[in-house]
């Protein structure tokens, strides 16, 4: 029996759906074992962002709508620090900051391609190696605004990598799957995330520090068509939309209910 092949639209809508499970666990409404077999939302849409790079009709209209995202949702973090932060429940999350930065990234490394100039194209290779080490700078030391607001990069770490992988080897899934699994192991060594539980407490540990478990994603993604699915205005835009409404009713929830 063959699995049926997924197209764009279908995929978004099985990581959002496990999406909108992760913000649950991270607010306390269900098990760490739900972080676990949640890893691989973010990998898969940034994933699809690099492919959505390839086919769609205007990069610099994808570009600029993924940094008013991330723009729209820092704000609405940082009101959320306000309203929330009293009890440490501000919404910090902003993936779009980082699909907007992994963005920009892969289309300076194409712009430094592309240019006829010698000396432009190294200056565009030289911008995207400079956005490439802010980006993983502010992974691990985001800047502090006020309360419990900040900027930084969510997921980083293993997102931007994933992201030059998806690039550099575009159409190319085996070398894809090798590198990005040989990437996502080296870090869960480097983090001594592949320990033997003893107990109940090491379960949960390995749970909750499961960011090494990005790989997952890529059965999902040998299951792409291809192909975006219908196009419609609810398609192109549930995500922007479904993503800072659930955090802020989850958050909302979790602020009342405690």
């Amino acid at each position: 029996m063959r699995l049926r092949k997924l197209n764009r639209n279908e995929l978004k809508y099985i990581a959002a759906f496990f999406m909108v499970l992760d913000s649950m666990y991270l607010r306390g409404f269900l098990s760490s074992v739900f972080h676990l077999l949640t890893r691989f939302v973010a990998p898969l849409f940034a994933w699809l962002m690099v492919d959505g790079f390839f086919h769609t009709s205007s990069r610099p209209a994808y570009c600029r709508r993924l940094w008013t995202a991330a723009a729209l949702m820092q704000i609405g973090d940082a009101a959320s620090s306000l309203l929330f932060g009293s009890r440490h429940l501000g919404i910090g999350d902003n993936i779009f900051l980082t699909l907007a930065a992994g963005f920009t990234v892969i289309y300076l490394i194409e712009l430094g391609r592309s240019e006829a100039s010698r000396r432009r194209s190294i200056i565009r290779w030289a911008e995207a190696l400079a956005a490439v080490l802010v980006g993983l700078v502010l992974s691990i030391v985001p800047i502090p605004l006020f309360g419990d607001a900040y900027i930084g990069i969510e997921g980083g770490l293993m997102l931007l990598p994933l992201i030059l992988i998806a690039y550099f080897f575009h159409g190319r899934m085996k070398e894809q799957a090798v590198l990005y699994t040989a990437y996502c192991l080296l870090i869960g060594a480097l983090s001594g995330a592949f320990v033997i539980p003893q107990s109940a407490m090491d379960w949960d540990m390995l749970f909750v520090n499961s960011d090494w478990a990005g790989f997952l994603f890529l059965p999902l993604a040998l299951l792409y068509d291809g192909t975006a699915g219908k196009k419609t205005a609810f398609s192109r835009y549930f995500f922007y939309v479904l993503y800072p409404l659930h955090l802020w009713i989850i958050a909302a929830a979790a602020f009342f209910l405690r």
